[in-house]
């Protein structure tokens, strides 16, 4: 994998260059000190050869994030953390067909009231509008129910589902959708000015339609996707 095998190679370029200094000046440091000195140049060799941010469970690549106050260029990053909350989203319905659990939580477990009320105020913390976050987080919610209703449906009529590894709902699909809110949040904020703009839906159709050329993304796929970007220009 690009990233593994770029670790290695950083980690031993960065384990040579420390040993080679120390030997160079004729001094010897000491150990606890070397070590944080060579986790910092491994930690600053990295993040300069790694560009793209891969998300753990989805496996698509995401655009790196955008510096602290820096305004986006495009909707492109929105849309990618909005592909990957998707693929989250399929990873959820399989626990769910195995565990016969319902699509839609039951009136003791209220999650989606519990993400859109972290959101709205996760969004009020940091000067985005509450309302917006509200509705942003319910369209996400429900173009994740939407690609869940329709592969179960689809597993249910062919009587055949996808035998790969399944994720633990509540130890890693959760807390993984729950990390996504906090960058769906900064992303919100870093397109306002997009948001605001008279070409917004012009733009966030150009962004939509880009990515799922180039990932090859089945109709399913791109409804849902249209559906959780729905009201991002204020519909």
């Amino acid at each position: 994998m690009f990233v593994a095998d770029n670790a290695d190679s950083l980690r031993r370029r960065g384990v040579m260059a420390s040993e080679s200094q120390v030997a160079a000046n004729g001094r010897s440091a000491d150990d606890g000190i070397w070590k944080i000195e060579l986790k910092s140049k491994l930690l600053k060799l990295c993040q300069a050869a790694v560009p793209v941010a891969v998300s753990a469970l989805g496996g698509l690549p995401l655009a790196v994030a955008h510096a602290a106050g820096a305004d986006a260029k495009d909707f492109s990053r929105l849309v990618e953390l909005s592909a990957t909350r998707l693929e989250i989203s399929r990873k959820v319905a399989l626990t769910k067909w195995d565990t016969k659990m319902p699509i839609a939580d039951p009136p003791n477990d209220p999650r989606e009231k519990q993400v859109i009320d972290a959101a709205s105020a996760e969004a009020k913390g940091v000067g985005l509008s509450s309302d917006l976050a509200s509705a942003f987080f319910s369209d996400q919610i429900e173009a994740s129910k939407l690609i869940q209703f329709v592969l179960m449906s689809d597993w249910a009529r062919s009587g055949k589902v996808p035998t790969e590894h399944r994720a633990d709902l509540k130890a890693e699909l959760r807390p993984a959708l729950d990390r996504l809110r906090t960058q769906f949040i900064q992303e919100l904020i870093a397109t306002h000015k997009l948001r605001e703009a008279p070409d917004c839906k012009a733009q966030l159709v150009k962004a939509s339609g880009a990515y799922g050329a180039r990932q090859k993304l089945s109709p399913l796929y791109t409804i849902a996707l249209d559906r959780g970007l729905a009201r991002v220009c204020g519909d």
